[in-house]
């Protein structure tokens, strides 16, 4: 009802987006989901296998992995030029998938892709599959981005270890950084956020919130000189800068071309 006029008038809701974590919009989408061989929802991408053989990944350069180097394949994907999907290759891979007659057939071609079938909302003219379901900036970062981070620097990152790099921290050094961490709240007001807690003994406490406000305003201080390279601290402080800017109340156009150059090259820098 028109409050103001005090009469009644159909209100009609258009579906233009979706948002959620990664697993619940690859069953939205009918997709095979992050560990698939073509997980990202919008490019085409193609992951190859971990050391385990069981966990997919998708490097841009792939030119020294076995699975690669002595194929066809993409050695090295372009961030600025990446195969991205578009609906009508979407919606053609789905209905190529779905029109198959023999249950194996449909799981080869839903590998190929990496999309299951048809999405139930993409009856909704108002959707564009896959544009209308990007990934939101809560999972991709603070839920994903900065925890698997930590675990790379800790040694706890599906059984990988720093290989021909140094970036991973002490025991001794991340106890510290967890007691500083923790102690931090001492002295930062209640109004800038929840208390964040020992990061190295209750890491699992760690929510969003908390992830974002230790990236943001904590680490930066507490990591400070405690990699034994100083290019890791330095690569972490651009990620910081860049992580400032999308959460400003306002973006300019020229901040948004250097946001996609800065994570272009913070990608680039933290494959080598």
């Amino acid at each position: 009802m028109d409050a103001l006029e005090l009469v009644l008038f159909p209100l009609r809701a258009y579906l233009i987006t979706c948002f959620g974590d990664i697993p619940a919009m690859s069953l939205l989408m009918k997709m095979k989901g992050h560990n698939g061989k073509r997980p990202c929802r919008m490019c085409m991408i193609e992951a190859v296998p971990g050391p385990d053989s069981r966990t997919h990944y998708v490097p841009l350069d792939r030119s020294s992995h076995p699975n690669i180097a002595d194929s066809t394949k993409t050695t090295i994907y372009d961030p600025h030029n990446l195969p991205m999907r578009t609906e009508e290759q979407f919606m053609a891979q789905a209905t190529e998938v779905e029109s198959q007659h023999t249950k194996a057939a449909a799981e080869r071609l839903s590998k190929q892709y990496g999309v299951k079938g048809t999405p139930i909302l993409s009856k909704l003219g108002s959707l564009s599959f896959p544009k209308s379901v990007p990934y939101d900036f809560m999972h991709q970062i603070f839920e994903n981005l900065l925890p698997n981070l930590v675990a790379h620097w800790t040694a706890d990152f599906k059984g990988l270890d720093d290989g021909e790099e140094e970036y991973e921290l002490a025991n001794t050094v991340w106890q510290a950084v967890g007691l500083e961490t923790e102690k931090a709240g001492d002295t930062i007001p209640s109004a800038y956020g929840g208390r964040v807690p020992n990061i190295q003994q209750h890491k699992s406490e760690m929510n969003a919130e908390r992830w974002s406000f230790w990236a943001l305003y904590i680490a930066p201080v507490v990591l400070r000189r405690r990699f034994q390279k100083p290019k890791y601290y330095q690569h972490f402080v651009k990620l910081v800068k860049l992580l400032n800017v999308c959460l400003q109340y306002e973006i300019s156009k020229k901040e948004i071309d250097e946001l996609e150059r800065g994570f272009e090259e913070w990608v680039k820098e933290y494959e080598k």
